[in-house]
């Protein structure tokens, strides 16, 4: 049977139409998966609708997908590391001392940006030291004038290794604090381990003490040149669980629910002159009237004392 020209044209339409009509079932099927269109948007930069071109539709929609994924998860990531970095700059106190008081009688900061090395560069086995020797004593005697522990003078000092250790040394001598230190990145660390006792003022609940612990550091050169690094680790230690009132620059720790841990207190001997009570004579059951020991009974008194008058 033969088939008119025109007939042929209806059913070559017919079909056309049959696989428009599947590739935009295709098309809204991929929409509804990847929340997408195929659509080129009239913003597209040259580069974009030439990727578009060489992937194809199907394969633009999944791209895009897949990047809004990873983007999505990007930011979701920088926001956990914002928030935990704001928390951590916090000068808010805890909201009560708990038993593990390590966050709050510890404090992570660095001496890495007040030190400027130069063309000549850090020391080779690290920029960043304590000083030593007589320079430490006198900084040391310096950074603490006035402090005390549990009453006793912060007065002895001591490095083992990379860490610095501040104790008293009266009657019940005990460490107060240790700063750890990296030597090649400037890294320290301040642990108090015994209360700091805060000035007495009236009127000021939040009462706290400063220490310039930028007496006890160096900048170190790879010629053997020093540099003083001032106020560059500076501590706040706040007696209690209020607001610090303290600056950025500075580190804040809380020592509130730090117990002691020195030795066992011992009352220092007592150098005033005992007080007795004054001596009263009894008196006697019999008469009512008191012993005596005075002159005029010594006659009646037959080498024996507290006889009647």
């Amino acid at each position: 049977m033969r088939v008119s020209l025109w007939q042929q044209n209806q059913n070559w339409s017919a079909a056309q139409a049959n696989r428009l009509s599947a590739d935009e079932t295709l098309a809204a099927t991929s929409a509804q998966l990847f929340g997408t269109s195929n659509a080129t948007r009239s913003n597209m930069s040259p580069a974009e609708k030439a990727l578009q071109a060489t992937l194809g539709p199907f394969g633009s929609t999944i791209m895009n997908s897949s990047t809004g994924t990873a983007v999505l998860a990007a930011q979701q990531a920088a926001n956990r590391v914002n928030a935990a970095t704001a928390k951590l700059k916090s000068f808010n106190a805890p909201a009560k001392s708990v038993a593990g008081v390590s966050t709050q009688v510890t404090f992570s900061g660095t001496l890495a940006g007040a030190a400027d090395f130069g063309t000549t560069g850090p020391a080779p086995d690290g920029g960043f030291k304590f000083l030593s020797g007589e320079a430490l004593k006198t900084g040391f005697t310096v950074a603490m004038i006035g402090r005390k522990s549990h009453g006793e003078a912060i007065d002895t000092v001591s490095v083992t290794g990379n860490t610095l250790t501040a104790s008293t040394s009266g009657l019940n001598a005990h460490p107060v604090f240790t700063v750890t230190l990296k030597p090649d990145s400037g890294l320290y660390t301040f642990k108090l381990v015994n209360p700091i006792d805060a000035p007495t003022t009236k009127g000021k609940e939040d009462k706290f003490t400063t220490l310039n612990l930028s007496l006890l550091v160096q900048g170190v050169k790879a010629d053997g040149r020093t540099m003083v690094l001032p106020n560059s680790a500076v501590i706040e230690v706040h007696t209690g669980l209020g607001r610090a009132r303290g600056t950025a620059s500075l580190g804040v720790i809380y020592e509130g629910g730090l117990a002691y841990t020195g030795p066992t207190k011992t009352a220092a001997p007592s150098k005033a002159p005992v007080k007795r009570p004054k001596y009263v004579p009894p008196v006697n059951p019999l008469t009512g009237r008191g012993y005596s020991a005075k002159g005029s009974a010594a006659a009646a008194t037959s080498n024996v004392i507290n006889i009647l008058t």
